[in-house]
């Protein structure tokens, strides 16, 4: 389910034009698709909506409105009631394969209305082209679109399997991979679809939540490290980048700095992730000086700005100390950067290189570095973020059960969601074996449904409603024996997903 904020008085009004826009949007689509682009009725659309958008640019620098799963998205908010009064509006822009729509500061007359004359004529006819481009050759500087998945609108079967945030994982692991290559090869490498991938994380968080995102470190790790390493400082950046009430395009260069951020371990082989034994002297000189091999690597590409480069050189530094002899100053980038880095590789000393420790020592480490590496606003927003217990920790609960945090608690961060995997093991031997021995010849029972997992919300209360039922007793170590990757990835369709 998407996120619910708080609103004030203020939030309120700022609502109102929200839904308001929405209904001009409507009139400017109809108006567009009835008369031509000068008739009164378009121009006074155009520049009604333009009038409600100005006062909200001018507050928070950019408006962002999302049309994905056939539902209307307002600031974070899933609006059915929005939804059932612009569904024409909404399937306009599924047809038009728009996912979410920005209208930046600045922003003219004259390019809404070109905007909806090109919308308008994609939902009538489609073009090889995406809208994004189409939008982007048309000139118009201060809108953007975030293009939806061909599959994403063409597949409306009940049938079809259910997508979830894996699917993008592997799909932003594989574009980033091939983007590295072209880039340590000194090849001229298209952006595009790197920037695509960025798009749609952002504007699904901006409108759904991150809470998926939170479990694919723990899904991912039979990918290769080094590049699930950048796409999870993506996916951490471009959370607390939206906790931090960062814009749009602010975001948009968070996440692709993230993205591209370890470039230099190009030049470190993949084994010795593996690799249990501490560095050599030689080794750990490379290791040191990955970040100026990204900084060189990103700077021989002239479509990469100079400030990403720098964070890729800078990213391990201190965010708290200016480096006057260097003449760089860390930013709010690089201090949310850095604190994402540091949360997932978890580097407590560098005698051995990718050394995994667990979720809730790291977070417990970096907030002891506050005021001295770490941002104390920051490592709050980190907190409430993942949650005292972090998202993939495994759990005892006080009744002496076990079990995965699987999402955390915005509102109260000791107390998130738990999997219960333990009894949904049981119940699934236990159901195996029934139907093992009541199946035939031409019944296979790997291939029978499993039931959603059962999840405690440690939010409960008893039935005195004056304590909660349950609570987290301490964080455990996973056994040898327990994968608990290979348990999430069995229940990807519901761990992965916003049904949860």
């Amino acid at each position: 389910m998407a996120r619910r904020v708080r609103k004030s008085r203020a939030g309120l009004e700022r609502w109102d034009k929200l839904v308001s826009c929405l209904r001009l949007m409507n009139f400017a689509f109809n108006n567009v698709r009835i008369y031509p682009p000068t008739h009164t009725e378009v121009v006074g659309a155009v520049t009604k909506l333009l009038e409600t958008l100005q006062p909200l640019l001018e507050e928070m620098e950019d408006v962002g409105f999302g049309f994905m799963d056939e539902m209307l998205y307002l600031e974070g908010s899933m609006t059915i009631e929005e939804t059932a009064s612009n569904q024409m509006l909404v399937d306009r822009f599924a047809r038009c394969r728009v996912k979410y729509l920005i209208f930046m500061k600045g922003l003219a007359k004259e390019e809404l209305q070109a905007f909806f004359q090109i919308m308008n004529a994609e939902a009538q006819k489609p073009s090889d082209t995406p809208p994004g481009d189409l939008v982007a050759k048309a000139g118009l500087q201060h809108i953007h679109i975030v293009e939806a998945d061909l599959d994403d609108v063409a597949s409306k079967s009940k049938l079809a399997r259910k997508k979830t945030q894996m699917d993008w994982y592997q799909r932003a692991v594989t574009v980033l991979g091939e983007t590295q290559k072209l880039l340590f090869a000194g090849q001229k490498a298209d952006l595009k679809p790197l920037y695509r991938v960025a798009d749609d994380m952002m504007a699904t968080i901006r409108t759904k939540g991150c809470e998926p995102f939170l479990l694919l470190p723990l899904a991912g790790r039979a990918l290769d490290p080094h590049l699930t390493h950048s796409v999870n400082v993506a996916v951490l950046s471009c959370a607390l980048g939206e906790l931090h009430h960062l814009n749009s395009g602010q975001l948009q260069t968070l996440c692709i700095a993230a993205f591209l951020h370890d470039l230099g371990r190009c030049i470190i082989p993949v084994e010795w992730t593996r690799d249990p034994a501490p560095l050599t002297v030689f080794e750990r000189a490379v290791v040191h000086q990955h970040g100026n091999w990204g900084f060189l690597l990103l700077t021989r590409n002239e479509e990469i700005p100079p400030q990403m480069a720098l964070l890729a050189a800078h990213h391990h530094s201190n965010p708290l100390k200016t480096s006057e002899a260097e003449g760089y100053e860390p930013d709010v980038f690089h201090r949310i950067l850095g604190l994402a880095d540091a949360y997932d590789l978890a580097l407590f000393s560098d005698r051995r290189y990718w050394r995994k420790h667990r979720q809730d020592r790291v977070l417990k480490s970096l907030l002891r570095r506050r005021e001295r590496s770490v941002e104390p606003a920051l490592a709050k927003l980190l907190v409430n973020l993942v949650g005292l217990h972090p998202v993939g920790s495994l759990v005892a609960l006080d009744d002496g059960r076990r079990g995965l945090v699987v999402r955390p608690n915005l509102y109260n961060p000791d107390r998130p969601k738990v999997w219960l995997f333990d009894e949904d093991m049981a119940e699934r031997a236990k159901a195996m074996k029934a139907l093992a021995e009541k199946t035939t010849p031409t019944l296979d029972p790997s291939s029978a449904e499993e039931p959603p997992p059962k999840i405690l919300d440690l939010m409960d209360l008893d039935e005195s409603g004056l304590a909660f039922k349950h609570s987290i007793s301490r964080v455990l170590t996973p056994t040898p024996g327990l994968d608990l990757s290979l348990l999430v990835i069995r229940k990807a369709e519901y761990l992965l997903s916003y049904a949860l």
